[in-house]
């Protein structure tokens, strides 16, 4: 009995501690979090169909998209933020991410199969965004906002092979490294388990502006005409408040 005497003031005051830090909101205070995940390609094409030669051989290229190129892998990103508002914080992110690559059936060469396979993808990021936050008051807190940031991608390089001829051009220069602008949203939401440390759950949709072509096959036009992608990074977050 004595036990839940001195128990029931320990639980009201951190109760009533966790109370007033959420209803204070997020104005004025600073937040850093990690975030590990992964991403999805959600559309855009990297090569377009055409038809022309390559090494003097008729060829023709199938429309591929990125998704078709890379696959998912490891994304990690860390952010830091700070509460203009109540439901309202601005926030800053680097980010780190290295696609798998993938062999394709690119099209054919000479009336034979041609395969593709591209070199692995690697980006290296940053953005600016905006993030309400809806029911602030609460310890589960959903959140949305617009974010728009800069990326810079390695050089791409593909290589071709025939096998049933024998043939493979490898290396070919694809699409030049360099920085492409990215704009889209965020959306997810945090959970707070003191009210100094959340754990939660973030996504979103990002469009990324085209890389530019090299322009190394000239026989083949419409090649390198990789576009812009959409994208849809998925990622956990372990975050601290001060």
């Amino acid at each position: 009995m004595r036990v839940r005497r001195l128990m029931l003031p320990a639980i009201l005051a951190l109760l009533f501690a966790t109370g007033t830090a959420s209803a204070e909101g997020l104005a004025g205070r600073f937040s850093v979090a990690v975030q590990v995940g992964t991403q999805s390609e959600v559309a855009g094409d990297i090569i377009t169909a055409t038809q022309g030669t390559l090494i003097d051989k008729p060829a023709t290229l199938k429309a591929q998209r990125y998704r078709d190129i890379y696959r998912p892998a490891l994304r990690l990103q860390g952010t830091l933020s700070y509460g203009v508002g109540k439901q309202l914080e601005v926030f800053a992110r680097a980010s780190y991410y290295k696609a798998k690559k993938a062999g394709i059936d690119a099209g054919t060469f000479a009336g034979l199969t041609m395969n593709a396979f591209f070199d692995q993808y690697r980006e290296s990021g940053a953005e600016l965004g905006l993030r309400y936050t809806i029911a602030p008051q609460g310890r589960l807190k959903s959140h949305i906002g617009p974010v728009v940031g800069v990326r810079h991608v390695d050089e791409a390089l593909v290589s071709f092979s025939v096998p049933d001829a024998g043939i493979a051009v490898l290396n070919e220069p694809f699409t030049k490294g360099g920085y492409v602008l990215v704009v889209g949203a965020d959306l997810g939401f945090n959970f707070e388990l003191s009210p100094n440390a959340f754990v939660g759950v973030d996504t979103g949709l990002r469009y990324q502006q085209a890389p530019t072509a090299f322009g190394s096959l000239p026989e083949l036009p419409g090649f390198e005409g990789a576009g812009g992608r959409w994208t849809a990074p998925v990622t956990a977050t372990l975050g601290f408040r001060f």
